[in-house]
């Protein structure tokens, strides 16, 4: 009874002092920067950089792509390779590929700016098994009971190790593939870091979208992240609305490994 006499008093308040106006708020436009996304696996994949520029917050156009850049992929044993244009800001080696504990060095040469970054990638750390346990109090909110799952997995001792967890969810009843993650978040990315298990057995809660179902499919990637691209992940899901509901800072680019100011 108490909690609804309050709501009723905030609604009542609300309802006396509320009205209407236009504001019409001018916002200048933003100096445009260069955006570059560099991806580089093990998985036998090309090294792919792709080149855009940033937009206004609120333009609904596809970002500009950046055509006709010099880009450059060099690695730590002495292979350099000048990237080719396979489609517009799309470019990719065709020589140098992902290799475990190799860093690579990146340069973009775009008008007069130039642009450099570098980035060791990670070892591989094998997921060991998926398990599951069958579950009827994932929240209050929860009529039809399911399974919860988890990732497990044995964390290499000695260095700070950092992970993104993939899920991919096929549920039953649509046959649609779906991603999710945590609340806020739009894409399937589950940040970890090794500080409670180091060296050690680690195990990851992959409920984050609520109660598996018998019959439902799921793809989980368990990829392991530098200490950059970790903290640019992180806070990219801060400033993208994944963080605290109510947060005292205002957004920001988050902090990356590229030179000049892209």
């Amino acid at each position: 009874m108490i909690k609804k006499y309050s709501l009723y008093i905030l609604l009542g308040l609300f309802s006396l002092t509320s009205c209407t106006k236009i504001i019409d708020i001018k916002l200048n436009s933003g100096m445009q920067r260069i955006v570059i996304e560099a991806r580089i696996t093990d998985q036998n994949l090309p090294a792919t950089i792709i080149l855009s520029r940033t937009t206004d917050y609120f333009n609904p156009d596809e970002p500009e792509k950046v055509s006709g850049a010099i880009v450059k992929l060099s690695t730590g044993s002495g292979e350099m390779e000048i990237l080719s244009e396979t489609s517009e800001g799309v470019y990719q080696a065709t020589q140098i590929k992902g290799v475990n504990g190799e860093k690579y060095f990146l340069r973009v040469e775009d008008g007069n700016e130039v642009y450099e970054a570098s980035s060791t990638l990670p070892d591989k750390v094998s997921i060991d098994s998926l398990v599951y346990s069958p579950s009827f109090m994932m929240n209050p909110h929860d009529t039809v009971g399911g399974f919860m799952l988890g990732c497990r997995f044995t964390d290499p001792g000695g260095i700070a190790n950092y992970y993104s967890v993939n899920i991919f969810k096929t549920p039953v009843d649509t046959g649609k593939q779906q991603s999710f993650g945590p609340p806020g978040m739009a894409s399937s990315r589950l940040l970890v870091d090794d500080m409670l298990f180091n060296g050690k057995p680690g195990s990851i809660n992959l409920n984050r979208g609520g109660l598996y179902q018998i019959g439902d499919t799921v793809e989980v990637e368990l990829v392991s992240l530098d200490q950059v691209v970790y903290s640019y992940y992180d806070q990219l899901n801060e400033v993208s609305g994944g963080g605290a509901m109510f947060s005292s800072s205002a957004p920001a680019n988050p902090e990356n490994n590229i030179s000049n100011g892209a």
